[in-house]
């Protein structure tokens, strides 16, 4: 793990008042600051003439790479995990979902463009099928045909070194025979015999190894390929769990949509930062190019909130409005309980957004879910009728029907 501050400052004169406390040698103020910014790495260790020994070792350990961060593509990165899990602060690089293909197939031109034309959105984000594992012999011209649909390619002509390993050991081995013939970029291929469970243990193995171990060997993105024989709804599973433990690379053995949409779904939730909610804008939304007297409806910021709201008022053959209070990407029972949603804080964002201006109506749809707030809401906005409306979002269409 890596040093804090603290940790450092300890080995310093300044936290045994020993000759040469706070002498700015380094070019900071006080023994304090210089730990502080050598822990965020602002400053060189070798700055310091009063660094013990002792101390150099162990910030060289600790400044050691935890996993490689490699580029298969201009736009696409892999690698660069620095925790086990990802409530420790977050995962980096999201894990690559690439897609088999043989170079050789007569239907090659046709499934690339499947492939390509794959696109899905939730929750206001795109996603699409990443790269593609090339196989067979005619590598060249078939890398420059996906290259040229935006897909990032994966084969023995790419600049980085894929090893192979049927297991942890040999993976191991094989690695640092790269290493020791000067292999530098490195993508470890871990093979997949069909035990989920072994797999899973060494793909653990692999990553404690790399992020608490810092062993060389084994700090490197993580591929599993996905063998074609394997029933499709294996398949989904082993995706699923090799997705959350810890395979940098997912190569599927074919196209599937249904697979794709189910493992992206994972893989936004998976890669979130835990710690930054996922959160829209707060502002007034309108749907179909509301009038006046469209209906207007009241909900945080919390992104799986809107787009399920969203999605009920864009099937709606009438306009209507959609007020979203700043919330910090919390649901509204969650906001509510935070004090993050507020009678003073709902009326005082209808007022800022403008909403008396827009609309000819004084009605305002709260969620069904914050029914008891309805009387302060209503003493809070006194020019406004505060209307209790749905728990879920389903059931928006056929309550907005009956007036």
């Amino acid at each position: 793990m890596s040093l804090t501050g603290m940790q450092i400052f300890k080995y310093l004169p300044g936290a045994k008042k020993a000759e040469g406390t706070n002498c700015k040698l380094c070019g900071c103020p006080t023994c304090m600051a210089f730990a502080l910014k050598l822990a965020k790495k602002q400053v060189d260790i070798q700055t310091c003439p009063h660094v013990p020994q002792e101390l150099k070792e162990k910030f060289s350990e600790a400044s050691k790479t935890q996993q490689h961060e490699i580029k298969l593509s201009s736009t696409l990165v892999t690698g660069g995990e620095n925790v086990m899990y990802r409530h420790d602060k977050t995962f980096v690089n999201r894990t690559v979902i690439a897609i088999s293909l043989d170079s050789n197939d007569k239907d090659f031109d046709k499934k690339l463009e499947q492939i390509s034309n794959y696109c899905i959105e939730r929750i206001g984000e795109e996603f699409k099928v990443d790269a593609i594992y090339l196989t067979g012999t005619n590598l060249e011209t078939a890398a420059q045909k996906a290259e040229a649909k935006g897909l990032a390619v994966i084969s023995t002509l790419t600049p980085y070194t894929i090893v192979k390993g049927d297991d942890l050991d040999a993976l191991e081995q094989n690695s640092q025979s790269a290493l020791n013939q000067g292999g530098k970029d490195i993508i470890l291929e871990l093979g997949y015999n069909g035990c989920l469970q072994q797999t899973v243990q060494e793909l653990t193995l692999i990553r404690r190894a790399a992020i608490i171990k810092r062993h060389e060997p084994l700090t490197y993105p993580v591929m599993v390929k996905i063998p074609s024989d394997t029933d499709i709804l294996k398949i989904t599973a082993a995706a699923s769990v090799l997705l959350c433990r810890y395979a940098n690379i997912i190569v599927l053995p074919y196209f599937n949509a249904a697979l794709l949409s189910a493992i992206f779904t994972l893989r936004q939730n998976i890669y979130t930062n835990p710690q930054k909610p996922l959160q829209v804008e707060a502002k007034i939304y309108e749907f179909n190019e509301p009038d006046k007297n469209a209906p207007v409806l009241l909900t945080t910021n919390f992104a799986l909130t809107y787009f399920a709201v969203a999605a009920e008022l864009e099937s709606l053959p009438f306009g209507s409005y959609l007020v979203v209070t700043p919330s910090d990407g919390m649901s509204v029972l969650t906001a509510w309980s935070a004090d993050k949603f507020t009678a003073e804080l709902v009326a005082r964002s209808v007022e800022n957004f403008g909403l008396a201006q827009k609309v000819n109506t004084r009605k305002i749809i709260i969620p069904g879910l914050l029914s008891h707030m309805q009387d302060e809401l209503q003493e809070a906005m006194p020019q406004w009728e505060i209307v209790t409306g749905t728990i879920e979002a389903c059931q928006i269409p056929e309550f907005l029907k009956q007036g």
